[in-house]
Order: C-alpha cells, then sequence, then structure tokens
C-alpha cells in the first residue's frame, strides 16, 4: 500500500514536472475559455468541449511558473524517486533474507522431528565406540535421550 502510493506520488510529480517544463518553454498564456463539469465519480473535469448545452464557460488564467521553482520541484522529484527506488531495494533485502532464515529455520525443525521420530521407533538405540563396535544405551538412558530429542523437536519446529 505504501508503495502504491509513493508510485502515485512519483507519476503525480512527473506529471507536474511534465506540465511545468512545457509552461516554462512556451511562454506567458493568455486566458482561454473552457468547460468546468462534474463527472459519474465526482471528479472536476475541464474541457475546451462541453459536455452539454447549458455547461457553463470557466475563464482559466495561467501565469508562467518561477523557472527556480520548477527546477526546485525537478530536484524534489528526483530525490523521491531515489528514495523510493532505495526503499524498494531494502525491502527486496529483507524479503531475501526472511526467506533464507525461514529456511533454515524450516531445516532445523525437519531435523529435528527427523531425529525424534528415529530415536522414538527405535527398539534399541547405541552408539559406536572408537574401534566401531555398538554401545546399547540402556533403557532409561534411552528414553532420556529420545525424551531430549523431543524437547530439541519442539523448541525447533514450535509445537
Amino acid at each position: 500500500m505504501e508503495h502504491s502510493r509513493t508510485a502515485d506520488r512519483l507519476r503525480h510529480g512527473a506529471f507536474l514536472g511534465a506540465v511545468l517544463v512545457l509552461v516554462c518553454a512556451s511562454g506567458p498564456l493568455n486566458a482561454q475559455e473552457v468547460y468546468k463539469s462534474v463527472d459519474a465519480d465526482g471528479h472536476v473535469v475541464y474541457s475546451d468541449r462541453a459536455g452539454s448545452k447549458n455547461a457553463p464557460k470557466t475563464a482559466v488564467h495561467v501565469e508562467a511558473p518561477d523557472p527556480a521553482e520548477a527546477a526546485r520541484l525537478a530536484k524534489e522529484q528526483e530525490i523521491l524517486k531515489a528514495e523510493d527506488l532505495q526503499r524498494t531495494r531494502q525491502q527486496t533485502l529483507d524479503a531475501n533474507s526472511k526467506a533464507r532464515e525461514d529456511h533454515a529455520k524450516q531445516v532445523a525443525c525437519d531435523n529435528a522431528r527427523n531425529y525424534y521420530y528415529r530415536l522414538k521407533d527405535s527398539n534399541r538405540i547405541y552408539q559406536r565406540d572408537p574401534d566401531g563396535n555398538r554401545v546399547f544405551y540402556s533403557d532409561s538412558e534411552a528414553d532420556a535421550l529420545r525424551e531430549r530429542a523431543r524437547r530439541a523437536m519442539t523448541a525447533a519446529c514450535g509445537s
């Protein structure tokens, strides 16, 4: 939503900048008669053609803008554009960082869950000694190992 508002401001500013450049280049303008009406959405519309036979004419007087103000507005638009670009880049970096973090958490959860279920489903749990022989845990040691694995899974997965 914030990005949408910024984009709208940039488009509006670009339009104003283009109008200012055109007005500055053309010199002072004379007053012209235009027709003012309100559309179905309630927006005021100015046109050189009448929307109906009894549409009121309105005189619009346009003064040449100050070139210094036009330059200031153009610079302001460039600054806004640069800030928006920087904000977009930062949001992309943050989103990528969060995705990597979420992936790492999911991998840790999957590993902890797999380890717990492997221990839970094993009848006898063992470890290897330096010679490569199996050394079996007692029932109480195996139960304690399973409980530690369950707690690690709960901590990694959150449930």
